[in-house]
């Protein structure tokens, strides 16, 4: 990152890398249960809520000096006895999704390469572990914007699984015999929710929005505004193109990870799985940068609320002069010492977890349901509410519908999880 900051194309490249993960490749599977047309506008819908939530991040983080946007130092302006709590959800949230990265990783690889095969190549652990070649540096660096090379070989795998979706739709190469049932509207309401999560999530990428602020060139609202609009709606064009030809390929037949549903051949079953191999690589340290920081924020909340020394936490003054008499927030240090004993208690975790645990798809299914609900909708919808307008004691009117779509969006985040923990639990 230069002293400047990150450009606005280097900002476009992490945020759309943190928002298309894996994701993409269940799409169809999302189109086979909710139909063409309701799919199509779930799709909308979590666009457009999951937009105004980065927007809302935009938003209030002009309420802190520049460059010290995290959600701690928000929940330290607007509800301070809780930012520990969210933290913990982040951190676990984005820590587990990492983990899975690595699991899929173990899942994918082996026999993939058909010819090489040896008692280590087809060993699950063996290509964890060697993920590690690639993961652990890339964790160790501290900015996104040092990862812009690597998000942009990620959107590169991603840019040729969705090329292999829409060739093989276009081609017609698949057998009839293989293609099911094309609806345009769920066969019954109850079918929406298990795909449910799949969509809304898939946006999610309001765990890294902070650190793109920090470090983006160009802090302007209007900037950041135009930034988030063009990756939504990129990444929306790309969710419905790749789900809807993936659907119309394979139709009711379709498996949850698209990819593995065509024929055995190099471009499907090598390319096509190291693709996805290279796309969770390079999303990892993406993953594990809001989880470091998450975990940098509790412990600084442990040590100062424990510890036995007097010195007091380092405040932040506002450079805006508000009439209202908000908290002032709080800075988070995070020294070379403790980022490097952090990543590396992660990165180590990490990895015994990915390669001793055999599922862990229901813990991670319910953390997702409430971090990434309180990451995307809930957290965002509170800061908005509590803070837009807040300078002066009549808002102005774009300021009170501003309030009131805040508080909608959490309301909003608040039903998403107990649809998701439902659909997770039954």
């Amino acid at each position: 990152m230069t002293a400047e900051g990150a450009t606005t194309s280097s900002s476009a490249i992490s945020l759309v890398k943190t928002i298309i993960g894996a994701g993409l490749l269940s799409m169809p599977l999302a189109f086979s249960t909710d139909g063409i047309v309701v799919g199509f506008w779930i799709i909308l819908l979590a666009g457009a809520t999951s937009g105004y939530g980065l927007f809302l991040q935009a938003y209030v983080s002009r309420y802190v000096p520049a460059g010290h946007a995290t959600f701690f130092s928000l929940c330290s302006l607007t509800y301070p006895s809780l930012s520990v709590v969210f933290d913990l959800a982040i951190a676990v949230q984005c820590f587990g999704c990492a983990i899975s990265y690595l699991v899929l990783i173990g899942d994918l690889m082996p026999g993939t390469l058909g010819g090489i095969t040896t008692t280590a190549t087809d060993s699950k652990t063996f290509w964890i572990l060697l993920s590690a070649v690639v993961c652990v540096p890339l964790s160790f660096l501290r900015n996104l914007d040092s990862l812009k090379y690597t998000s942009v070989l990620g959107l590169l795998a991603i840019a040729y699984m969705a090329l292999l979706v829409v060739g093989h739709y276009f081609i017609g190469d698949i057998p009839s015999t293989e293609r099911g049932p094309v609806t345009l509207f769920p066969q019954s309401f109850a079918s929406i929710f298990s795909t449910f999560s799949i969509i809304v999530f898939a946006f999610t990428g309001h765990q890294n929005m902070f650190s793109i602020i920090n470090e983006s060139r160009n802090k302007s609202l209007s900037a950041l505004s135009t930034l988030i609009v063009a990756a939504v709606t990129g990444s929306a064009a790309l969710f419905i193109f790749v789900g809807l030809t993936g659907y119309l390929t394979f139709g009711q037949n379709v498996t949850g990870n698209v990819i593995l549903s065509y024929p055995s051949d190099l471009l499907s079953t090598v390319i096509g799985r190291l693709s996805i191999v290279f796309m969770v690589i390079f999303s990892f340290p993406l993953m594990l940068h809001p989880a470091r920081i998450s975990v940098n924020n509790i412990y600084f909340w442990i040590n100062q609320r424990y510890s036995n020394s007097n010195e007091r936490a380092p405040l932040l003054n506002n450079e805006d002069d508000h009439e209202c008499t908000l908290p002032t927030p709080t800075v988070v240090p995070l020294s070379n010492v403790t980022f490097v004993v952090i990543t590396t208690t992660l990165l180590v975790v990490g990895y015994v977890i990915a390669i001793t645990v055999e599922s862990f798809a229901l813990v991670l299914a319910v953390v997702g349901a409430t971090g990434s609900t309180a990451i995307s909708f809930i957290l965002p919808g509170l800061f908005g509410y509590k803070l837009i307008g807040s300078e002066s004691s009549t808002p102005s009117a774009t300021e009170s519908t501003l309030k009131h779509l805040s508080l909608a969006l959490s309301v909003w985040g608040v039903v998403v999880m107990i649809v998701c923990l439902y659909v997770s639990l039954s």
